[in-house]
């Protein structure tokens, strides 16, 4: 199939991720925005996502604008949406480092009704949540849950009260008594907002009037999910979530329009392995609780560590480690029986790092019963990531059954005790980086692409094969 085949009468899309985020969705907003979208808007989250694009072979991270604002030069419409929660001073940095890359975003909108993230709710944020260690629910400490917590009860400030000091002042005495633990001066944080707000002022608007607009138009709209389905507040492992709705229902509520408006909703899928950051059951993790132990250490096994410690050669450039994803000594690692160890190996091989934080995220084989989870609320459309990563193992297991357990669940006591029954399969030497075509694939690999979409009755529309858009296939 072709891309125009797939897209054809077809004006508006959403990526969304299946598992716990971290499964490519920047390649494929980049894709999508490249390849077809007149306007790519993104509805959740904060800056505690980390979107990662190649463009001409040069390595992008974006954490709050949508992968489609290097397109902004060829009139292409990029937005925050109403869901979204902001933090000012991430926000104009990134816009200056477009800026200090000679690009524009002169087509950025940024809704009136997303909410602010304040000193109090980053201190709040850090004070209790961001230590898996001491109890916390291992979040970015970026401020993210509070202020969600705020837009909730009603005390939250919203974009479009920055523009008024006297409403500001107002919402932030109002807002503050809840605050004891992180005390702030009100003028103080007024001062520091005003030059931030006076820079992101022109591009302020009513998204959700534009968006409507868009549609009617008849623009070509792109909707770029953040974090996963399996961490959405009201779908994921609950208390291990985030703070917004990140299924196909959140995703387009928070950019002003319904679900049934979007033609088709893609969701992506680390195969065949998955992996996931900060607290929480994983059921087909590596390694189990040693590894969940182990990563709650954060940066202190991070990449450089993990190299140093397994003598991977490595060298840095502009500040980036850089080194053979495939060296023998990572499927080494893959390859021997210890499950916490083989872990470490597809972390390595993966390059499986926080691009917000750089924390090490636990791997795991891909979970299909959580996938049949997802195929449910998210649709049937599904699009595979990071097979690539596994040439050179010897095999490769998907999740089948949990035991004493007969679907899915939300229960993070159940998840936790439940064993994983896995499906085997031979693992293939071939270079996939790259391919286009399909029935190029291994036959292993092919033939596990199959048994999955039967079981969960999905069905795969776009395979990635490497890091760029380019390195595709449509199925």
């Amino acid at each position: 199939m072709s891309l125009k085949k797939l897209t054809k009468d077809v004006k508006t899309i959403a990526i969304v991720c299946n598992q716990w985020g971290d499964t490519g969705k920047g390649k494929f907003s980049d894709y999508f925005a490249s390849e077809w979208a007149d306007v790519i808007a993104r509805g959740t989250g904060g800056n505690n996502a980390g979107h990662t694009v190649v463009v001409n072979g040069k390595e992008r991270i974006f954490h709050l604008l949508p992968a489609g604002i290097v397109y902004d030069g060829a009139g292409k419409i990029n937005i925050l949406g109403n869901g979204m929660v902001i933090d000012l001073e991430a926000l104009v940095k990134e816009i200056a480092q477009l800026k200090g890359d000679n690009m524009t975003c002169d087509n950025l909108m940024i809704s009136e009704d997303a909410h602010v993230i304040m000193p109090y709710h980053v201190k709040r944020d850090l004070n209790v949540n961001a230590s898996l260690k001491s109890g916390g629910i291992g979040s970015t400490g970026r401020g993210i849950g509070p202020t969600y917590a705020d837009k909730i009860a009603r005390r939250g400030i919203m974009i479009k009260d920055l523009f008024s000091e006297d409403v500001l002042f107002k919402k932030m005495k109002k807002a503050i008594d809840f605050y004891q633990d992180a005390p702030v001066s009100i003028s103080d944080v007024i001062e520091e907002l005003k030059p931030l707000a006076k820079q992101i002022k022109p591009h302020v608007r009513d998204t959700i009037k534009e968006m409507h607009g868009f549609l009617k138009q008849g623009k070509k709209v792109l909707l770029e999910g953040a974090q996963g389905l399996l961490l959405s507040i009201e779908y994921g492992t609950y208390p291990y979530v985030t703070s917004s709705d990140c299924s196909i229902n959140g995703t387009a509520a928070g950019v002003g329009i319904s679900a049934g408006a979007v033609d088709l909703t893609l969701g992506v899928v680390k195969f065949p392995y998955m992996t996931r950051v900060g607290g929480g059951p994983f059921p087909t993790e590596l390694g189990g609780p040693d590894s969940e132990r182990y990563c709650s250490e954060g940066l202190a096994h991070n990449l450089e560590f993990e190299l140093k410690e397994y003598e991977i050669p490595y060298e840095e450039h502009n500040g980036k480690l850089v080194y053979d994803h495939h060296d023998k000594r990572i499927f080494e690692l893959i390859n021997c029986n210890l499950s916490f160890y083989k872990g470490i190996g597809v972390r390595l091989a993966g390059y499986e790092y926080g691009a917000t934080t750089g924390r090490p995220r636990r791997t795991g084989w891909t979970d299909l019963v959580a996938l049949k989870y997802a195929v449910n609320i998210n649709g049937p459309n599904l699009i595979l990531t990071k097979p690539d990563v596994f040439t050179g193992a010897r095999e490769f297991k998907l999740g089948i059954e949990y035991e004493g357990l007969e679907e899915f669940t939300r229960d993070s006591q159940k998840l936790y005790k439940t064993k994983v029954n896995y499906k085997k399969f031979e693992g293939f030497d071939q270079n996939i980086a790259g391919i286009q075509q399909y029935y190029k694939l291994p036959d292993s690999l092919r033939d596990a692409i199959a048994y999955m979409e039967e079981f969960t009755g999905g069905n795969v529309r776009l395979i990635s094969t490497g890091p760029e858009a380019k390195n595709t296939i449509v199925k």
